[in-house]
């Protein structure tokens, strides 16, 4: 069989000129709104549990994917550059971002010719509802299987032995980054058996997928939740392709990432009925299926359907990493069937209006999630910060807890610092510098401290004898507290005791009953600045420094 026919005019200079600059307006854009940011959840787990260089290291399963590939690449960066400097991290997934787009582009513009492969390419670079594959280094894995299984395609485009050895080598890569690999292998089965009709050639799949195998069996562990997800696919998966269609219009209303799907599904509903009509339509004309959009086809359907039985139990269809894989499937599958088609000026001028409305939508989205994943990051460093000021009080066991996502996620305090002579700090290390961060990173850090100081009222017998160490006070008292503590007593009615350290806000110890002194002591950590005590006494309540 011949290679596969050039149906578009290709691009033309000026549409890779253009194209070429949004690359790079996109790559400028994409790395001021990463700034400040650090290494978040699963990055952790990576940086601490994946030190030694053991076989089991890079081919120990992560969340059922096998990571041979970017488990290696950040091995690299953490002997490189450590985990104190972010940059070469942002680097990477913005290249790998631009890297997609630029398969696609050069995919779209083989097909349908430079102006339509510039607004494919447009829709996918700043799909905001994509952000955790945009602005997340973790997210390489996807990236690399999804650019393999692209480049894959446009190897064996030129139908020859060495573009079919180069492709069998990509789908292996693809495979040996994330399981996003596995629907793209499965496509490409399709692709062999029946665009190309030559059974013949099935070792191109059959080869990487072999190694897959021998991986799977000694590595892989089977907890399966088909049980729970087995009905749930179904509704799963269809408000997986309402949410990519809304994405890709960028109709997926203003929400902040991980706190709902916003009107990915109200607007995706119509949607999907339109593009099956719009797709029953374009068949009929066509007479056919295309072959390669089968493949593409079979790629989307399967991720959906793989995505929705792994973990529909635990996460909701419109996460943000699957949006930006289904979206780039199905503007693919777009690609492949709009192949010969032409369109009158006036059409095309409203159909680049359509794509720049939907571009502007989506870049406000992404802004968006930006300024969260830049929050987090601060909550991050403040909680790290902390940890390293209470470094003499943390041993293994000690859990981060003021880390975002706990307690779904958990970093051992104790083994991070044992990470963080080898790997670095992205902490902040200064106390100034957690006083400088806002409320809300602060208090993260009052939070962790007073965890690892495991800070309780303890009762207590008498009052100090030096008077002159006490200050009796209605109302509300404040005091400092010093290393060796406080005796605290109630007069006539309960007292309420809060306490705080960077953050303005207080958090609360306890009551404590009238007549019923207590004491607060403290162990010693590395922070020169002092814990403040409040004490809410409507009767009045006495404080004293003990020494």
């Amino acid at each position: 069989m011949s290679a596969v026919p050039q149906t578009g005019d290709r691009a033309s200079p000026l549409a890779t000129a253009t194209f070429a600059g949004l690359l790079v307006v996109a790559g400028v854009f994409l790395m001021h709104q990463t700034r400040g940011n650090t290494l978040l959840s699963d990055e952790w787990r990576w940086a601490v549990e994946r030190l030694d260089n053991d076989v089991g290291t890079f081919l120990t399963p992560h969340n059922d994917h096998l990571s041979l590939v970017p488990v290696a690449i950040y091995k690299v960066l953490f002997a490189t550059v450590g985990i104190g400097n972010y940059v070469p991290y942002r680097l990477l997934v913005t290249a790998g971002h631009l890297g997609c787009v630029a398969l696609l582009f050069a995919y779209a513009s083989r097909r349908v010719g430079g102006w339509l492969a510039l607004l494919a390419a447009a829709l996918m670079l700043f799909l905001g509802p994509g952000w955790q594959n945009m602005l997340w280094p973790f997210q390489i894995a996807w990236l690399i299987s999804i650019g393999a299984g692209i480049g894959a395609l446009l190897l064996l485009d030129r139908d020859n032995r060495a573009g079919d050895v180069a492709a069998s080598a990509l789908i292996a890569v693809s495979l040996a980054s994330s399981g996003i690999g596995v629907p793209i292998a499965l496509g490409m089965i399709v692709e062999v058996l029946w665009a190309r009709r030559r059974p013949r050639d099935i070792w191109i799949v059959l080869a990487p997928l072999a190694l897959y195998a021998v991986w799977w069996v000694g590595y892989q562990e089977v907890h399966s939740t088909l049980g729970e997800t087995i009905t749930a696919w179904p509704g799963w998966s269809a408000a997986l392709a309402a949410g990519t269609l809304s994405s890709l219009t960028g109709l997926f209303g203003q929400t902040v990432p991980g706190r709902g799907g916003g009107t990915l599904i109200e607007w995706g509903a119509p949607l999907v009925v339109g593009a099956v009509a719009l797709l029953a339509w374009r068949i009929a004309r066509l007479g056919r299926f295309p072959p390669r959009a089968l493949t593409l086809l079979t790629v989307l359907m399967s991720f959906w359907i793989l995505t929705a039985l792994d973990r529909a139990a635990f996460a909701p269809p419109y996460e943000s990493r699957y949006l930006y894989v289904s979206a780039l499937f199905v503007v693919l599958v777009a690609v492949e069937l709009a192949r010969g088609v032409s369109l009158a000026p006036r059409v095309r001028w409203l159909l680049t209006l359509a794509v720049a409305a939907a571009v502007l939508s989506n870049i406000g989205g992404l802004r968006a999630a930006a300024a969260y994943q830049r929050g987090q990051s601060r909550l991050v460093t403040a909680d790290l910060g902390a940890l390293q000021l209470a470094r003499p009080l943390v041993h293994r066991g000690v859990l981060a807890t003021g880390f975002p996502g706990y307690p779904l996620f958990q970093l051992d305090a104790g083994a991070y610092l044992e990470a963080e002579k080898v790997l670095g700090a992205p902490a902040a290390t200064a106390e100034a510098d957690i006083a400088a961060k806002p409320e809300r990173a602060r208090l993260t850090a009052d939070v962790q401290l007073l965890q690892v100081q495991q800070m309780t009222l303890r009762p207590a017998a008498r009052r100090p004898q030096d008077r002159e160490a006490c200050v009796t006070g209605r109302d509300e008292l404040s005091v400092p507290v010093p290393w060796a503590g406080l005796w605290v007593a109630a007069h006539g009615s309960p007292a309420t005791l809060a306490i705080r350290r960077f953050a303005d806000g207080y958090q609360r110890l306890g009551a404590l009953a009238a007549a019923a002194p207590a004491t607060l002591r403290l162990q010693r950590d590395l922070a020169a600045r002092p814990w403040q005590l409040r004490v809410v006494a409507p009767d009045g309540a006495t404080v004293c420094r003990l020494r």
